[in-house]
């Protein structure tokens, strides 16, 4: 049998219109993309949200190959989602799209070699490759286990999904959580409220951010291609040199410098909240406890001064339950709001039991839910895993090279395109990553000195003492994000465009059955649906 696409990209976010770039680069025009929203880029779809910007350099956020002229150092949402489906419209993905589809479970059929992806409401869809693009940060959070959330009688707003038809000016307003939506959220509103409660679990990190409008001279560097290459090139040198600094120098010798490093931090940070908060109760409350590498550090404007303003308050005492009115804490204050914003995060893919059992079934009977749980997270070049032929993330375990999530996100996609590409060369239609080829992978992950820096870091220094969650690290003490690099010469962040398709795949052919073209396939189907 033929299945109905050559491949199919699950996802439409920055991933998903990497992965299409990158196929139709290499000549690959037979894929479909599927997402379950209704346009391309993803996250922005998702979060509009007041005051929604970029929380890194503007230039940070492009794909190589469509260097942007944005407006501003951190540019808004609304221009970021534009510049995604700008790409998406340029290279002929819109085409290629299907919105509102979901995919419920993947199916590997070894006889004929290809993919059934069963969609929600009972449709079934077959490809030869499968490029699942759904990102790091899933699932928002509803309401990160408070209980009692249905019986509040107000406004629920959550800030992955933001209501713009209530209006909340003049009114009582709480937001749960401290992380970089709620930093980007509560200065946006604060004017606007009659009251603005913040409740804090975790202090972060909130450091000046330099924002302004591009003049002249910006304007004018950024028409330059030139620019925006010296630009990715900054990213890409500053940050390797902190990885491969971790892994020369002796554990001790690393961690110290760190540690020492955010003592003199902490002591400027204190200084700056001085500057930015007059209650001194709030700002020892606003000092964070643990490391500035421990958690996401963000950029913010506005969000400390809020705690300045007669309007606003930070709350530290732990939430107990929702109430019909509002929220109590577990010291017995009932407080009553017209509308809660719940700003407490994502569900992300660095954790096992983000994977449900059964979603995806490879060769064998293999179930990447439960190698998850059972091995830990673990993937040959972030990508991909034995027993899941023709199957790769655009982000796994050990996926992010350290640059910017754009780039990351291009350079997966290349990796996956140079293996289809090859398959095509060799005739062949199944391709699977050797099991030496990932064990010598996941063990260099594993054992590399970065990783055992970040984790000695991460899970003695900050879980441990400070009791900081984190999405560096997960529940099994691993810390399968950030890419160890091996050195400039050879980056393993370079590994997509250096690595031989040949050495560490497998490729074989499906004996024909029935001659069939995916046209003919598709057709059936069609006529299938009408009957």
């Amino acid at each position: 049998m033929v299945p109905e696409f050559e491949a199919v990209v699950i996802g439409a976010g920055v991933g998903g219109i990497a992965a299409g770039c990158q196929l139709r680069r290499a000549g690959i025009d037979d894929f479909v993309i599927l997402e379950r929203r209704d346009d391309f880029s993803g996250t922005w779809i998702a979060n509009t949200y007041p005051g929604v910007a970029l929380d890194v350099p503007s230039t940070s956020y492009e794909f190589t190959f469509a260097p942007n002229r944005w407006s501003r150092v951190f540019a808004p949402g609304d221009e970021v989602r534009e510049y995604c489906q700008r790409v998406a419209w340029e290279h002929g993905l819109y085409e290629r799209a299907r919105f509102g589809v979901s995919v419920e479970r993947e199916v590997w059929d070894e006889d004929n070699g290809f993919w059934t992806l069963h969609l929600a409401g009972g449709a079934t869809l077959t490809a030869r490759y499968v490029l699942n693009a759904t990102g790091f940060f899933l699932e928002p959070r509803s309401n990160s286990g408070i209980p009692e959330v249905e019986k509040y009688a107000g406004k629920l707003m959550l800030s992955a999904g933001w209501d713009h038809d209530y209006d909340y000016r003049g009114k009582r307003v709480a937001v749960i959580g401290t992380g970089a939506s709620a930093m980007q959220i509560v200065p946006s509103i604060a004017a606007q409220v009659a009251q603005i409660d913040v409740y804090q679990r975790t202090a972060t990190w909130c450091f000046p951010k330099p924002d302004f409008a591009f003049g002249r001279i910006g304007r004018r560097l950024l028409r330059s291609d030139r620019f925006h290459t010296l630009a990715y090139m900054a990213n890409w040198y500053v940050y390797q040199a902190v990885v491969v600094a971790a892994e020369r120098l002796p554990k001790r010798v690393a961690l110290g410098l760190v540690l020492g490093f955010e003592r003199v931090l902490r002591a400027a940070y204190r200084t700056y909240l001085r500057f930015q908060v007059k209650d001194a109760d709030a700002r020892r409350a606003l000092l964070p406890r643990h490391g500035f590498m421990a958690n996401m550090p963000t950029f913010g404007r506005g969000f400390l001064q809020t705690f300045s303003r007669a309007n606003g308050t930070l709350l530290t005492t732990p939430i107990e339950r929702f109430t019909e009115e509002g929220i109590r804490t577990v010291d017995g204050a009932q407080r009553d709001y017209d509308m809660i914003v719940l700003a407490t995060g994502f569900n992300v893919a660095s954790d096992p039991e983000a994977f449900p059992i059964g979603a995806v079934r490879g060769r064998d009977g293999f179930d990447l839910g439960e190698f998850y749980r059972a091995n830990g997270m673990q993937a040959y070049a972030g990508v991909t895993i034995p027993k899941l032929p023709n199957r790769w993330f655009l982000y796994g375990p050990y996926g992010w090279n350290g640059v910017t999530w754009v780039s990351m996100m291009e350079s997966s996609a290349l990796h996956v395109a140079r293996v289809i590409s090859a398959a095509r060369a060799d005739g062949a239609q199944v391709v699977e990553v050797t099991q030496e080829a990932h064990d010598e992978w996941h063990q260099m992950m594993a054992t590399s000195p970065f990783t055992l820096v970040a984790q000695e870091y991460l899970v003695e220094h900050q879980l441990k003492r400070h009791n900081v969650r984190s999405y560096f690290f997960n529940e099994r003490g691993e810390t399968p994000i950030l890419r160890p690099s091996q050195g400039f010469r050879d980056s393993l962040w370079n590994h997509s465009e250096r690595f031989d398709p040949a050495q560490d795949y497998t490729f074989r052919s499906i004996a024909p059955k029935v001659a069939r073209t995916r046209a003919a396939a598709r057709s059936e189907r069609a006529a299938a649906v009408a009957e």
